[in-house]
């Protein structure tokens, strides 16, 4: 993620799980923010999935369980 560009200070903040309270740079280069499978140390195959809550700051991840990849 570029963290750049004109919304440099944006910032995506992980809720909950592995990667609870983790910031990252966010600008529009990085795209709309629709949510990721992230790669959890010692998880093997399992990936933890983040969302942002419908109808609420886009920027805002929460955790909403692991998934197989």
């Amino acid at each position: 993620m570029t963290g750049g560009g004109d919304d440099a200070g944006r910032v995506l903040r992980y809720v909950g799980g592995p990667w609870d309270g983790a910031e990252v740079g966010w600008s529009e280069e990085d795209g709309e923010a629709a949510g990721a499978y992230v790669i959890v140390d010692g998880w093997g195959e399992e990936r933890a999935v983040y969302e942002p809550v419908p109808g609420e700051d886009p920027l805002v991840w929460h955790y909403r369980g692991p998934i197989v990849a």
